[in-house]
C-alpha cells in the first residue's frame, strides 16, 4: 500500500525541491512543489522546518543521513514519526530503510549507480529491503533507469545535476516518475513540466 502510495504521490509531482541550505525553505514551500526533498538540517532546526512544510500542505522527505545531532537509531526513528512528522524518509542505510517501514513512515532508498558492480549491488540491495520508491544518482543517464526499471517494481526519483526542463524530460520519458533538484528555476517551472508528464504517461497508453 504504501509503494502505491509513493507512486501516486511522485506521479502527480514530476518535480521535487531539493533543498540544501535551510535560508531557502521559502522559496521551497512558495514553489509550486509539492514535495520537499530536505537534504539539511540538525537537531536545532529540523522539527522547525519539517513544520513549516506540513502547514503549507506539502511533503517533507528527511534524508536520514545528512542529519546532524541525532543518534540514527530506532527511538529516533519512532520520535521522527511521532513528533516530526515528516511524510517520509530517505537514506542509503538498509538498516534505516527498514526501521522507517516498521513505523509506517514512506521510505527512498538512495542509489549511486558509479558502475556496474554499484549497480548490481544497489539492486540487490533495494530487491531486499523492498522500500516504496528508489532515488537513483547519477539520474541523466536514460539506460541507467530504464534498466532499473526493469529490476524493481519500486517507482524510480531521478537526481543529481538536473538542471533544465529537457533534463527532466528525458528522466520521465526513460521512466522515472520524478527528478529532485535544487535548482529553483526548475521548482517554478513544476506545473508546466507535470502537463508534460501527462501526455508522455498518455502517449504510453495509447
Amino acid at each position: 500500500m504504501s509503494t502505491r502510495k509513493c507512486f501516486l504521490l511522485f506521479r502527480d509531482n514530476p518535480v521535487i525541491a531539493a533543498l540544501r541550505n535551510p535560508k531557502d525553505i521559502h522559496d521551497a514551500v512558495d514553489s509550486p512543489c509539492s514535495i520537499i526533498f530536505l537534504l539539511t538540517g540538525n537537531i536545532y532546526n529540523l522539527a522547525t522546518m519539517v513544520g513549516y512544510i506540513n502547514a503549507a500542505g506539502k511533503h517533507a522527505f528527511v534524508h536520514l543521513d545528512l542529519l546532524k545531532g541525532y543518534a540514527q537509531d530506532q527511538y529516533f526513528i519512532k520520535y521522527l514519526k511521532e513528533k516530526i512528522k515528516p511524510t517520509g524518509v530517505i537514506s542509503t542505510r538498509n538498516g534505516l530503510i527498514t526501521k522507517a517501514k516498521q513505523e509506517g513512515l514512506l521510505t527512498v532508498q538512495r542509489l549511486f549507480l558509479l558502475d556496474s558492480s554499484a549497480m548490481d549491488v544497489a539492486l540487490t540491495s533495494a530487491k531486499k529491503i523492498k522500500p516504496d520508491a528508489v532515488e537513483i544518482l547519477p539520474g541523466l543517464v536514460p539506460k541507467l533507469i530504464t534498466q532499473v526499471r526493469k529490476e524493481l517494481s519500486a517507482p524510480i526519483i531521478t537526481g543529481g545535476f538536473i538542471q533544465t526542463e529537457a533534463e527532466v524530460v528525458s528522466c520521465l520519458s526513460a521512466g522515472a516518475l520524478a527528478s529532485s533538484t535544487s535548482d529553483k528555476s526548475l521548482w517554478a517551472q513544476a506545473e508546466k513540466i507535470k502537463k508534460t508528464q501527462m501526455s508522455l504517461f498518455e502517449n504510453k497508453e495509447m
